[in-house]
C-alpha cells in the first residue's frame, strides 16, 4: 500500500511527463501488435518498446544465494556501461521510449557515472527507475540522483534487524541500509523536489516475514513514500538456505514437497513486446529472466536497437513464445504470462 497518499499523485504526474502524441501513438501500436500477434500466433513488430531494462554496472558487493551474481553462477562477464553506449541507445529509442530501469543484475550505484545516465534520460522525458541494495546511498550520492531528476528509487530492505537481514543479503549491514534511506530522505528535503519516489522493497522469505510489520512501522515513521513486500523468485542454482514465506508466494508445493508456479502458462508475454534488457556491454536480451543473456538478440554497440528489435532473431523468438512457451527453460520459473489477458 501506498503509505503517502499524494506520492500518488506525484508519479502520475512524472509519468504523464513522458508522454507526447508520438510515444503515446506507439505504446497503441504495441498494444496492438501484442494482441494481433496472439490472434494469428506470430509475432507483428509494428513499434519499439516502451520500457527497457539498461544494465549500467554487472558489478555486486554482496552474496546473495538466490540471486545469479551473488551465487556466482553467471557465466557472462562483468564490467561498466560506456557513456557513449547508453547515449547511443537512449538516441535510438528516445521516440517510443517511456520507461527506463536502470539496472538488471549487478548494483547500479557502482557505477560511478549513474547519475549522468539518469540526467541523460531525464532530459529526454523518460521515467527513470533505480533498484539499489542501499549499501551506497552516501549524501552526495543522493544529492546527485535527485539533481539528475530521478524518478524511482526501490531499496532492498530484507529484514529489520541484523541477524535476518544477513539471511539473504550476505555481506550487507542493514543500519547501512536503514541510513541510506533517510539520506534519500532528507536530500529530498533538502532539495525541495517531490522525487524521486522513495520505495522500499522487502522481499517475503519465511525466515523474515516476522519483522515485516517492523519495517512497515519504520517505512511510515521516517517519511517512505511505499513499502512493497514482494514474493521471492527461487532457483535451481540456490542453496536452499532461504525459503518464500508461503503467506506471500509465487508458489504452491506438489506432492512431493516440490514448488511450482501458481497458475497456467499460457502461449503469450507482454513482456517480450512490451519491454527488452540490455547488459551492460551492450548484449540484448529478451527480457529480465534471461540472466545470462542465452538469447542473445545482438549487440547495441555495433547494431542500432531498432534493426535488433525487428530482427528475424527476435522474431523466431517472439515465435517460439507464441507457440511453445514452456520449452523455454527461463520461462518455467516466470511468473508473466500466468493468466489469459496478459
Amino acid at each position: 500500500m501506498w503509505f503517502n497518499v499524494s506520492a500518488i499523485f506525484v508519479n502520475l504526474s512524472l509519468y504523464l511527463r513522458t508522454f507526447s502524441l508520438r510515444r503515446l501513438f506507439n505504446l497503441l501500436k504495441l498494444g496492438g501488435s501484442f494482441f494481433i500477434s496472439r490472434i494469428l500466433q506470430k509475432p507483428v513488430c509494428l513499434t519499439g518498446p516502451f520500457a527497457l531494462s539498461i544494465e549500467p554496472s554487472g558489478n555486486c558487493q554482496l552474496k546473495c544465494p538466490e540471486c545469479p551474481t551473488g551465487a556466482a553462477v553467471l557465466s557472462r562477464p562483468k564490467g561498466l556501461m560506456r557513456t557513449t553506449l547508453f547515449e547511443k541507445t537512449i538516441s535510438e529509442t528516445t521516440n517510443y521510449l517511456i520507461h527506463l530501469n536502470l539496472y538488471f543484475q549487478g548494483e547500479p550505484l557502482t557505477h560511478p557515472k549513474l547519475s549522468n545516465f539518469v540526467r541523460i534520460a531525464s532530459k529526454k522525458k523518460i521515467y527513470t527507475t533505480i533498484s539499489t541494495n542501499g549499501l551506497l546511498l552516501e549524501e552526495k550520492t543522493c544529492h546527485r540522483l535527485i539533481k539528475a531528476g530521478l524518478s524511482r528509487i526501490i531499496v532492498s530492505l530484507d529484514g529489520f534487524s541484523q541477524p535476518i537481514y544477513e539471511t539473504y543479503r550476505r555481506g550487507g549491514d542493514v543500519e547501512n541500509v536503514k541510513r541510506g534511506i533517510l539520506n534519500l530522505i532528507e536530500a529530498r528535503s533538502q532539495l525541495k523536489k517531490h522525487h524521486p519516489l522513495i520505495i522500499v522493497q522487502t522481499l517475503a522469505f519465511d525466515h523474515n516475514n516476522h519483522e515485516i510489520p517492523k519495517i512497515k512501522k519504520w517505512c511510515k515513521q521516517v517519511g517512505v513514500d511505499k513499502l512493497e513486500v514482494k514474493s521471492v523468485q527461487i532457483n535451481d542454482y540456490g542453496d536452499g538456505s532461504v525459503k518464500p514465506w508461503e503467506g506471500n508466494s509465487r508458489y504452491e508445493k506438489n506432492k512431493n514437497d516440490s514448488l511450482a508456479l501458481k497458475g497456467k502458462a499460457y502461449n503469450h508475454c507482454w513482456r517480450h513486446w512490451s519491454s527488452a534488457v540490455i547488459s551492460w556491454n551492450g548484449d540484448v536480451a529478451p527480457c529480465c529472466y534471461d540472466k545470462d543473456i542465452e538469447h542473445n538478440m545482438g549487440n547495441t554497440s555495433t547494431i542500432d536497437f531498432n534493426k535488433i528489435w525487428k530482427s528475424h532473431n527476435y522474431k523466431n523468438f517472439k515465435h517460439k513464445i507464441l507457440n511453445d512457451r514452456s520449452t523455454i527453460k527461463m520461462c518455467q520459473n516466470c511468473p508473466e504470462g500466468r493468466n489469459w489477458l496478459m
